[in-house]
């Protein structure tokens, strides 16, 4: 370790400023402004196209309204393509402009509204790049640079050539910019943080040292990993739901003639016998399950993660390449999920969860990250400790704080189901329809399925403090189990609620939220004892109860 780094070190540890290192931020380069990639002019006029098609039938409207002639027709269609799908595009690309300092990146767009956008590396929490597979043969990403907060914070650079995102990484990490990587600087071997610090001051730099592209490979999904899946996840079962949606908007958009012979058409298919039906069935399922395996591939296809430095870095994707770089400080905390199929099969997969968006997946998810999409259960711990060992994820012994608790939790949903049933039963016997008694289902069926999740919630609800700084809650939502590892400067506040009936009993609820964007944002306890609400308090917030 060099003797400046050394002093910088010092320097960063006592809170108090060095002269040498205020002169030398004072003097970091500011970098040149910069066009994005001219490859964004050819995917805003597809947009301008797509935009411009309502425009012209609004036009036309308009047109036919006051019987204009048809070359004036011909000029507003023109017209309007050309503002839409040329002058639009030219503008926006000319007006914008984006340039990495020895501190920042900024970001400058508008002409007549003028907006700059400026994100401290010390503020960066995620960086994403998106690279479809028209972008590859011009080197050229999609960049997501992620603040905290809601996604209006982040910035995004549509196109811009592919060395920017290994460039921001760098002077993140060099001495005198201030970005979590100031810590990697103190750890690297001697010389090096001061190579990095000279490469990073020539203005503009358009190439990438190759040890900053390198890393350490963690993990890699194979094939049969993402097969299973896409095997195991349930959320297919939507797409039934939504197919079931899509026939319902349908048949309003068709007249009821229509729709009546069609429906009448394929109940007559249907009743051609058992077989027809199981066949059918079967096939809806395959379909299903080929699209849940054909968007698996397409989202975790090459699914790897590496660490670079006090980075980590996700990539995956097959036609789309996707890459997230995480630094490890910025994680807020950690799920292990399991739904109904993979809990059958031993299965779980591990997510980690930020302060910020990381730019929007090809389901349009920007919570939560994947850090192992699908791994055995008795795995999990021991690669956890390859790729976060600064977490130290033991194996959970959770307190369960519903135990004995149960009647707490089962008054209200049994209650309701028995009013609503017997409602239903009342209606039925009044109006003296037969049919009537059918709906006496729905609220029994709604009412059971409202106790099974409140059941859930009692059996798998507990906690356990792994330190004083560290704790796992288990919890459940719907038919999966989850356990969250997170620690104590995550947690925000502590919300304790009881009822008149509970309070007697010294039972209550627990909430507890998170300092996460999205996905496990809080910890709930929805029935604990008062003892073990005040131990928790304690813990968190250092105040007793």
């Amino acid at each position: 370790m060099t003797a400046p780094t050394m002093q910088f070190a010092h320097s960063e540890q006592s809170g108090q400023g060095n002269p040498a290192d205020e002169d030398s931020r004072e003097h970091q380069p500011q970098g040149r402004w910069r066009l994005l990639h001219p490859l964004v002019l050819v995917e805003d006029a597809i947009s301008g196209v797509k935009s411009s098609v309502s425009l012209i039938i609004a036009a036309g409207v308009v047109v036919f309204r006051f019987d204009l002639p048809s070359w004036a027709i011909w000029a507003l269609g023109v017209a309007i393509v050309v503002c839409a799908c040329v002058i639009a595009p030219l503008l926006g690309y000319f007006s914008t402009r984006y340039r990495l300092t020895g501190e920042s990146v900024e970001y400058h767009t508008g002409i007549l509204v003028r907006k700059r956008n400026i994100i401290a590396y010390s503020h960066i929490h995620a960086v994403s790049s998106d690279e479809p597979f028209y972008y590859k043969p011009f080197s050229v990403v999609k960049l997501t640079v992620a603040s905290a907060g809601n996604v209006a914070a982040d910035m995004v650079l549509k196109a811009v050539p592919s060395d920017v995102q290994y460039e921001l990484e760098r002077l993140r990490g060099i001495p005198g910019s201030s970005g979590p990587g100031l810590a990697t600087a103190q750890g690297r071997p001697d010389g090096e943080g001061a190579s990095a610090l000279d490469t990073a001051s020539h203005e503009g730099a358009g190439t990438v040292e190759p040890a900053w592209e390198q890393g350490t490979r963690l993990y890699r999904a194979s094939t049969s990993d993402i097969l299973l899946y896409a095997l195991t996840d349930l959320r297919f079962l939507a797409a039934v739901l939504a197919l079931l949606g899509l026939l319902d908007r349908v048949r309003d958009l068709l007249s009821d003639r229509l729709f009546d012979e069609a429906a009448s058409k394929v109940t007559g298919f249907l009743s051609g016998g058992a077989l027809v039906v199981i066949v059918l069935g079967l096939l809806l399922v395959l379909a299903l399950v080929l699209a849940s395996v054909v968007n698996s591939m397409m989202q975790f296809y090459g699914f790897e993660v590496w660490r670079r430095q006090d980075d980590l870095v996700i990539e995956r994707g097959l036609l789309t390449r996707r890459k997230v770089t995480i630094p490890m400080d910025r994680i807020q905390s950690v799920g292990i999920h399991q739904s109904v199929m993979r809990r059958i099969l031993h299965l779980s997969s591990v997510t980690v969860s930020l302060s910020a968006s990381h730019g929007e997946d090809d389901d349009g998810d920007n919570t939560s990250i994947n850090l192992l999409p699908v791994i055995k259960q008795r795995a999990v711990i021991a690669e956890l400790a390859g790729i976060l060992p600064q977490w130290d994820i033991p194996e959970a012994e959770v307190e369960l704080t519903g135990r004995g608790l149960m009647r707490f939790l089962l008054v209200v949903p049994v209650s309701c189901t028995v009013i609503g049933t017997l409602a239903a039963s009342a209606v039925a016997i009044v109006t003296r329809e037969r049919m009537m008694l059918l709906w006496m289902l729905l609220p029994l069926a709604a009412g059971l399925l409202w106790c099974f999740f409140r059941w859930m919630k009692g059996r798998n609800e507990g906690f356990q403090l792994l330190d004083e700084q560290r704790i796992i809650v288990s919890g459940a939502r719907g038919f999966a189990l989850f356990w969250v590892v997170t620690r104590r400067s995550r947690i925000q506040s502590v919300e304790r609620r009881t009822t008149v009936l509970r309070q007697r009993r010294g039972v209550e609820g627990m909430t507890m939220p998170l300092f996460v964007f999205a996905g496990e944002s809080e910890l709930r306890f929805s029935a604990i004892r008062e003892d073990r609400a005040a131990k928790l308090q304690e813990w968190a917030m250092r105040i007793p109860d």
